[in-house]
């Protein structure tokens, strides 16, 4: 899954493309454009939207002081009940009406959720610039809400980008705070004393992450020990060296936030993203019409192939027709011609099997001569024979047998029965020779 990642500021846009799996994340390619006068979000946008390659998912980060944040418990772990609820949860806890809010929830742990929300009117008028720029994004969050899928940083830690001021407890995030300024070392001490003060404890270290962690690591105002983030073993191949990484952290994180489904989305209700229905449905309404065009065609080629094999009977049968008229000139129009020739051809070859059984009877009788007293059975099957009859005796047998060799390609002497008076029975089967008729 491909993110682009666009951290709009006011005096800058950074722009990073992730390749993101579940075993390895790729940086397609990076910039930070400076805003002025010359070159405007607009301009830049629009410059971005002409350069996209594939099919990115696009994730637009406004300023983290267009968020506010509030924690909540709720007896509820479903994420999708506790937004169902939250905005009734909300009603009058806070002073702006809650139908003027996009609401969105992180889980911090033990029943409590940190609920965050900005004003619809802001979303949308940051949606519909990048629309009009051609470059429309799916989802709508904040840097600091991405924080926690950072690699390096500890499960219990304060972080600091230079903008924002973040609590990860456990692994989530608990609380931010953002500035409308550089961040400086006494301003991050008097926000963490603030938070102690309101009974938050605090964690063990402080963690500076962003182009600035060098200059606040060097301040003598932080109250916490300080650990300025390096590029953890695993991204080394990914950022190049320490500068890039430093850049690109907080996009890193808000891509792998994206992927791992944890990353709070305020493009919901009336400000959700229908580009990507709009598409799916084109791209089902022209599968239909291809589908249903593809079943006209067959049904259509179905017709033509029967109509083809209809004009080919038709055409047959009338020549069947014809040929049974001129084989039988005077009989009536028959029901079937064809079992008719069927049938008169049968009687053919029926004529020409007795002529030619009456052949080889008529030789038998000729080679039996006076010793054999008849022959009272006779089969012809092609050229095999089978012949039983009686004699004088069993000499008689074996020199009938011999006056048939000229015919036979090969005979056999089957039994021979002898009876009182003197006489036998006896079978004989041979095999005709070729041309023997």
């Amino acid at each position: 899954m491909d993110y682009l990642i666009l951290q709009a500021e006011e005096k800058q846009l950074t722009v990073a493309h992730f390749g993101v799996s579940g075993r390895a994340t790729e940086l397609v390619g990076a910039a930070m454009i400076e805003l002025n006068d010359d070159q405007t979000l607009a301009d830049a946008l629009r410059g971005i939207a002409g350069k996209i390659t594939g099919s990115p998912r696009v994730v637009l980060c406004l300023p983290p002081v267009l968020f506010a944040q509030r924690t909540v418990s709720l007896p509820f772990t479903n994420l999708r009940k506790v937004r169902e609820v939250l905005p009734a949860h909300l009603q009058g806890e806070i002073a702006l009406p809650v139908e003027d809010l996009a609401l969105e929830v992180m889980p911090i742990g033990d029943g409590q959720f940190l609920a965050l929300w900005a004003r619809k009117s802001e979303i949308s008028a940051a949606i519909a610039q990048l629309r009009e720029a051609g470059i429309e994004p799916q989802i709508v969050s904040s840097l600091p809400f991405g924080l926690p899928e950072l690699p390096g940083l500890p499960t219990d830690c304060v972080v600091c980008d230079g903008k924002t001021l973040a609590l990860l407890r456990e692994g989530q995030l608990a609380y931010f705070r953002a500035f409308n300024a550089d961040v400086t070392a006494p301003m991050i001490a008097s926000a963490l004393s603030v938070l102690e003060l309101s009974g938050g404890e605090l964690p063990s270290r402080l963690c500076l992450i962003g182009p600035d962690a060098d200059r606040l690591a060097a301040g003598d105002a932080l109250p916490l020990p300080v650990e300025v983030v390096d590029v953890p073993p695993e991204l080394g191949r990914l950022f190049k060296n320490a500068e890039t990484f430093q850049q690109l952290a907080g996009l890193y994180a808000v891509a792998r936030a994206g992927f791992a489904g944890t990353l709070p989305d305020f493009r919901r209700g009336e400000l959700a993203w229908t580009a990507g229905d709009v598409k799916l449905r084109k791209k089902l309404i022209l599968t239909g019409i291809l589908v249903v065009a593809i079943v006209m065609l067959l049904f259509i080629s179905k017709g033509l192939q029967y109509r083809a094999v209809s004009a080919d009977t038709a055409s047959v049968n009338k020549s069947i027709t014809a040929i049974y008229r001129e084989i039988f000139p005077t009989r009536a129009k028959a029901v079937d011609e064809i079992s008719e020739i069927k049938g008169e051809i049968k009687k053919l070859v029926g004529v020409e099997s007795s002529s030619e059984y009456l052949a080889v009877l008529k030789k038998l009788a000729e080679a039996k001569g006076n010793s054999i007293n008849g022959l009272f059975e006779a089969e012809l099957e092609g050229r095999s024979v089978r012949i039983k009859g009686d004699a004088r005796s069993a000499q008689a047998v074996n020199e009938f047998k011999s006056t048939l060799t000229p015919f036979f390609a090969a005979s056999e002497l089957g039994e021979v029965k002898s009876r009182p008076d003197g006489t036998v029975g006896f079978t004989l089967t041979g095999t005709l020779k070729e041309g023997t008729k």
